[in-house]
């Protein structure tokens, strides 16, 4: 038997179990053992019945989605659902900790359920555009009735095993050290008494039928029109499954998995999930538990607040004992207002902050964070500063959007500092991006990325460079939006065309979110003319959030007419689509840059910095992404086309280029 799965012998019980660490991936070569442990527990006459997993989390967990592009292999995680729940002998799910996704799916097609008390199931395949595909449309209402399915396969939250929604789903549940026992037990029990029934002859759940779809009929108003297809799909599904032989409901589901498996959505969604994970995979070691700040600078009390509702211990110097009085009274509001969790304590988590007048507190901490202003002759001083403080082995992140501020500090510290962004924004962010240079060392590095996880952030690591990854990709999207209103568009055309394709902002509303002043000023450090972001951000105009519309309006107009030149616009009329194409294909082209220049690593990295700091849509995955999903042929097409107009923005890069000639795409150079 391959070494992911495990078969032994408890008297007549199999006891089944996965081991595929980290997670217990359900991959294809655990599918295929556990298939062939099934059939080997099956054909052993001595074998009276089988618990699947262990208390110890021996569990399946959920296929990879990167499986999803490349086609399941058989048996596809349907085939094993079916083949437990065909079995000759009843077949008890032991699940321990979080199991989810199609082993969640494999736990129901078990004729019993026990799990550990503390552990968590949960059905999330409609977070990334799909429905389930091995049964759980059908089985779960069979279980559980209309309300509690709707809530797991729609709602993608994470429900405890004791919770209402899981009500009816496990038939025990227990502590760790008795719930292997009493699984044994009752894997025996059926057993002997010979008359257990399967889950998709259940009709638990179908006890009024009118109620049953009423909540259908509830949940199908709330889908948007415009989107929705997973919801949707599941909605279809259940309402199948009181109607029609389970056969028949699986069918359908099956139908609906295939055609939903290859739509733009799940592959965005597919894509942004892979991504994330790949950014903050390899983050080892303990968490920080002692954190330093010096002084209350800009920003200070969100990241304070954050810090402490992450567990770890944050000493803050401040000489002035009124401002370190007022300074944590802002932090405790802020956590009041923004809790990092629900229903956080404030009181709890200031608990952590230890605001102190001894600078010399300031040594025991494990990171320490430096957020003085972005300017090379105040951070010069404040790394300086700092330097006397850094205890053995303390990293030092500090803060700047262009600066190479480990070449600022003294020699000695420089391997320990690396460079921060922390986008802040209106709404929750989770980007950080970590300026690493050759010779940072790596345990800083790897402290620095843990430290951000802690706070939930995904880290993308870059080199130094004015802009990293984030800005340098959002001014490409001003740039090529500038572009397109002094050719003509207006900026609302454009906004709509990016809101259509799934922005969360339109661009001119999106840099009155961010730090507007900071992409002027790169705008003049890279000798740019001024274009409508740059007028806009001097002007101190955040379009859409003013009150008075019609003022905002003629303010707006006054500078498109000066983003022109005082020319009238040229006459070509805009489609949303050509809007849509330009600007990505102007992000694209930065994209390649930022990778051939090596500021990013990955295209993936680009991905999530743009998803995650500045609302490209998640759906299409990222830029880069949506670059494959289009295709490179087509771009650099569009590419070609716009060059003529404005050739540092459009002509097509050569990697770019190269990869199209090849036949390759950016997610040939995740690796």
């Amino acid at each position: 038997m391959a070494r992911t799965v495990r078969i032994r012998r408890d008297g007549a019980v199999a006891v089944i179990s996965v081991d595929n660490p980290p997670v217990n991936i359900l991959s294809a070569q655990m599918r295929q053992a556990l298939f062939a442990a099934l059939g080997q527990a099956d054909g052993d006459p001595a074998v009276r019945a089988v618990v699947l997993g262990t208390a110890a989390g021996g569990f399946p967990a959920q296929v990879n989605p990167r499986e999803y592009d490349t086609g399941l292999a058989d048996p596809a995680p349907r085939a094993l659902a079916d083949r437990i729940e065909g079995m000759g002998k009843p077949v008890v799910a032991l699940i321990s900790g979080h199991v989810a996704g199609a082993g969640a799916e494999l736990a129901l097609a078990c004729h019993a359920r026990v799990a550990v008390s503390g552990s968590e199931i949960a059905l999330r395949e409609a977070l990334i555009g799909l429905c389930p595909s091995a049964g759980a449309t059908q089985r779960l209402p069979r279980l559980v009735g209309a309300g509690p399915a709707v809530d797991m396969l729609i709602g993608g939250r994470v429900h405890a095993v004791d919770s209402d929604t899981a009500e009816g789903l496990f038939d025990r549940i227990l502590p760790a050290e008795m719930a292997e026992a009493a699984a044994h037990a009752l894997a025996s029990e059926l057993a002997q008494g010979d008359d257990w029934v399967r889950t998709c002859d259940r009709t638990d759940g179908f006890g009024d039928l009118s109620a049953y779809q009423a909540v259908l009929t509830a949940r199908r108003k709330l889908v948007p029109p415009g989107g929705g297809a997973a919801e949707r799909a599941i909605l279809q599904a259940l309402e199948a499954a009181p109607l029609f032989p389970y056969a028949s409901g699986a069918a359908l589901e099956a139908d609906l998995f295939d055609e939903l498996l290859t739509s733009e959505r799940s592959r965005g969604l597919r894509h942004a999930l892979v991504a994330e994970t790949r950014v903050n995979s390899g983050i080892s070691g303990p968490q920080v538990s002692r954190v330093g700040l010096r002084g209350t600078g800009l920003g200070s009390a969100r990241l304070v607040a954050q810090l402490v509702q992450s567990g770890a211990g944050v000493i803050l110097f401040e000489p002035d004992a009124a401002v370190r009085s007022r300074f944590c009274e802002v932090v405790r509001d802020t956590i009041a207002q923004r809790p990092a969790v629900p229903g956080a304590d404030p009181d709890r988590a200031m608990q952590n902050l230890a605001a102190s007048g001894d600078e010399a507190a300031l040594r025991e901490a494990e990171v320490l964070f430096d957020l003085s202003a972005d300017a090379e002759d105040t951070k010069r001083a404040a790394l300086a500063a700092l330097s006397g403080l850094a205890g053995e082995g303390a990293v030092v992140l500090s803060t700047t959007r262009h600066l190479d501020v480990a070449a600022l500090a003294p020699e000695a510290l420089a391997p320990r500092v690396l460079g921060l962004h922390l986008p802040s924004r209106p709404w929750p962010v989770h980007l950080a991006e970590l300026a690493v240079r050759d010779d940072t060392e790596r345990a800083a590095g790897q402290r620095a990325r843990q430290m951000m996880a802690q706070i939930g952030r995904f880290a993308i690591r870059t080199k130094p460079s004015d802009g990293m990854v984030g800005m340098a990709m959002a001014g490409a999207l001003f740039d090529a939006a500038d572009e397109l209103v002094r050719l003509g568009a207006e900026p609302e055309a454009i906004d709509a065309a990016l809101k259509r394709r799934g922005m969360g902002r339109g661009v001119y509303r999106l840099l009155g979110d961010m730090d507007a002043d900071a992409h002027a000023a790169r705008q003049d450090r890279r000798g740019r003319q001024d274009g409508l972001s740059s007028l806009i951000a001097r002007a101190g105009l955040k379009p859409g959030q003013g009150a008075d519309h019609e003022t905002e309006a003629a303010a707006l107009a006054s500078l498109v007419t000066e983003a022109r030149g005082g020319e009238a616009p040229v006459g070509h009329p805009w489609s949303g689509e050509e809007i849509w194409t330009s600007i990505l294909a102007a992000m694209v082209n930065e994209g390649a840059r930022l990778l051939d220049a090596k500021v990013a690593a990955r295209p993936l990295a680009i991905d999530v910095a743009m998803v995650h700091g500045y609302m490209f849509p998640r759906t299409l995955g990222g830029p880069m992404n949506a670059a494959d999903m289009m295709g490179l042929f087509t771009l650099v097409r569009a590419m070609k086309a716009l060059a003529p107009v404005a050739p540092d923005l459009w002509s097509p890069h050569p990697l770019v280029v190269q990869l199209q000639k090849d036949g390759r795409s950016f997610a040939d150079l995740n690796g």
